[in-house]
């Protein structure tokens, strides 16, 4: 079974919302395993997403939630954590940029197609912490023999 047939479609037409203010389209999909790991995210569930691409006064709005649980790495001791998602995300589209405007502030719909797990992908990699813990009290690895000090006391630490 060729592996492109599991993959969920993710690119969508924004050009029936550009000019008709109070257009709507629901959005409502799970990405797959596939996708997640290109971002470098690995998931104990995969990400579900469920918003709206609304146009409002002219403006192209995506709202959306990202709910998933992720499998990620402790900074100290190098044990699996596990770490639930649920966020939600507000983003204005469009299909070109003026020179003068910032980029990072709109998503390019470039030739009137977005890709909804691109955009989420990224917003769940910026909404992790900058340092993932096991627990707040994690005493990490020893430095000498790499012992993982939350499951036991090593001997050569107390010696230095």
């Amino acid at each position: 079974m060729d592996p492109q047939q599991n993959r969920v479609n993710t690119t969508i037409s924004v050009r029936p919302l550009l000019h008709r203010p109070g257009e709507r389209k629901e959005v409502s999909l799970t990405l797959d395993a596939e996708t997640a790991s290109s971002f470098g995210l690995c998931c104990a569930q995969l990400p579900q997403v469920k918003g709206v691409l609304e146009n409002r006064a002219g403006v192209l709005f995506f709202r959306y939630t990202a709910e998933c649980v992720l499998d990620l790495v402790c900074d100290r001791c190098l044990s699996s954590v596990t770490y639930p998602v649920c966020e939600e995300f507000e983003h204005i589209v469009v299909t070109e940029l003026a020179v003068e405007q910032n980029d990072s502030d709109y998503l390019l719909a470039s030739d009137t197609m977005l890709d909804v797990a691109e955009v989420v992908m990224t917003d769940l990699r910026l909404s992790l912490p900058s340092k993932t813990l096991c627990s707040e009290a994690c005493l990490g690895l020893c430095p000498h023999c790499g012992q993982n000090r939350n499951e036991a006391p090593c001997s050569c630490c107390e010696e230095a």
